[in-house]
């Protein structure tokens, strides 16, 4: 008995000081390997997250401009009541938040009875619709701009204001940059897109726009600076923005935040023979 006990007592004893360096040692790069996976498929989460929001917004924005383009100037009025053909549409240049543009459309709505009423009446079939999906009657001339602002935490929106209400449509809208296409001989083909300010607008048939759109959160894995010209080196030389419109050449932030760059060309359907 007293051998077998003086064998266990040689054969059992604790972790020795290198033993356990060793051990705390390879815990710890575990403890790191794991970290960095995490962190890792955590910043690549955020990276997707708002990328994913960043697309749907641009698709939704693309959209919604194609629909009130394409109303710009429709007339359902019965007695035969016109509006002046440049005023149909309208922009501002670099007026807005981050030297953006606004622009503006006007139109009247359509009504149920438009047709066989002999007394227009408001009542709105929902064929026309203004920026916030309400139906607008053929009596009412609808005016609506598009615009940048920021909200109160700074994040940017597009917003649209119509009938004396802003409203805000989508966020994360940095900038908003439009060129206007205009025909100056009558042909109905586009000769020159210029900035707003300097088109002829009885004479713009298209537009091009140009947004930039950021996410809300700290997800771009690699930021650095870089300079974007919204309309390419064909319209500003040299990334060097025309003196009509220094707005169409910026300077983006290293902040860490995912930004992509979309451009929209719509036609202008009621002015097309």
């Amino acid at each position: 008995m007293r051998k077998a006990s003086r064998e266990l007592a040689r054969h059992t004893h604790g972790f020795t000081l290198v033993e356990l360096m060793v051990g705390l040692v390879i815990s710890m790069l575990l403890l790191i390997v794991i970290s960095s996976f995490y962190l890792s498929q955590r910043a690549s989460y955020g990276t997707h997250t708002d990328l994913a929001g960043i697309q749907e917004n641009a698709r939704a924005i693309a959209q919604l401009l194609q629909r009130d383009v394409r109303q710009a100037g429709y007339n359902d009025f019965p007695a035969g009541t016109t509006f002046a053909n440049a005023n149909t549409i309208d922009a501002t240049n670099d007026t807005g938040t981050n030297t953006s543009d606004t622009l503006t459309f006007r139109y009247f709505g359509s009504d149920a009875l438009a047709a066989a009423a002999s007394v227009p009446t408001p009542n709105p079939d929902g064929t026309i619709v203004d920026c916030t999906g309400k139906g607008v009657s053929n009596i009412v001339l609808q005016a609506e701009t598009f615009s940048i602002a920021n909200d109160a935490s700074g994040m940017p929106w597009l917003q649209c204001t119509a009938n004396g209400t802003t409203t805000p449509l989508f966020p994360g809208v940095e900038r908003f940059q439009v060129l206007l296409g205009e025909d100056t001989d009558g042909d109905q083909a586009i000769n020159r897109y210029v900035p707003p300010g300097v088109a002829v607008m009885a004479n713009v048939r298209a537009m091009v726009v140009s947004v930039v759109l950021v996410g809300d959160s700290l997800s771009n894995p690699a930021p650095v600076s870089a300079t974007l010209n919204h309309f390419g080196t064909a319209y500003a030389p040299a990334n060097v923005a025309p003196a009509s419109d220094a707005g169409s050449v910026v300077q983006l932030p290293v902040d860490g935040r995912l930004r992509k760059h979309f451009t929209f060309y719509i036609a202008v359907r009621n002015r097309l023979n």
